[in-house]
């Protein structure tokens, strides 16, 4: 049996940390900076997902264990894959914690980015892991998540449920279509003048009204969704 307190292996979804549950925090989280500084090299510059095993970590720890790694490498950890759960490490954060649970449960999620020309449909929701690029087009019968920025064009509820939304890290498209509703997008009146600022936030759009209506995820548009 190993030493190590901190063991690498690979998975379906990207990276498995086996953590030793007897040192204290503080050394595990030196023993995981060192890790990945000698690793650097190795995994270069990449997106993964991260799963850890071998003991229980807090929200807290959790996001300790995420800054050791990004301070000591090249990698952006965008999902924390804990207790068979995905949880996002960014915008998703955002939403109820139950809520983000159904929506990883039946999605499809494409690691990477949609880029030019690609088209990408799903029979349920979908989670990119990744920027859609201007001329690529992504459906879905479900919801939509962009944790990067959404250039291309994006519909939901596809071909007609105007319940559903589109949430993305950065919106930046007005080819957007949810259920039977498209056209233009209406920023929250409250909000217009961060968003003409162009702050990057993650935004939420929906349909209300008939209209396409577009607001940041902080605002709590989704939990009015959802109830």
């Amino acid at each position: 049996m190993s030493n190590d307190p901190v063991i690498l292996k690979s998975n379906k979804y990207g990276l498995t940390l086996q953590l030793d549950a007897t040192i204290p925090f503080e050394d595990l989280v030196r023993a995981v900076c060192k890790k990945f500084a000698q690793s650097a090299d190795f995994f270069g510059e990449t997106e993964m997902i991260l799963e850890t095993q071998g003991r229980e970590l807090t929200a807290e720890e959790g996001m300790v264990i995420i800054q050791a790694i990004e301070l000591n490498s090249k990698i952006k950890i965008i999902l924390i894959h804990e207790n068979n759960e995905l949880k996002d490490t960014r915008m998703l954060g955002q939403i109820d914690k139950f809520y983000s649970d159904e929506i990883f449960e039946n999605a499809k999620i494409i690691r990477g980015s949609v880029m030019k020309n690609d088209s990408i449909t799903s029979d349920s929701s979908l989670v990119i892991l990744g920027d859609v690029k201007s001329k690529a087009s992504v459906q879905a019968k479900g919801n939509i998540i962009v944790l990067g920025s959404l250039e291309g064009a994006a519909y939901a509820g596809y071909p007609d449920n105007t319940g559903c939304y589109i949430a993305t890290g950065l919106l930046d498209s007005n080819n957007i279509q949810i259920g039977t509703v498209n056209g233009a997008i209406r920023i929250q009146e409250k909000w217009s003048f961060r968003v003409h600022k162009k702050e990057i936030e993650p935004m939420g759009v929906s349909v209300w009204n008939r209209e396409l209506l577009a607001e940041p995820l902080s605002s709590g548009l989704l939990r009015r969704i959802k109830n």
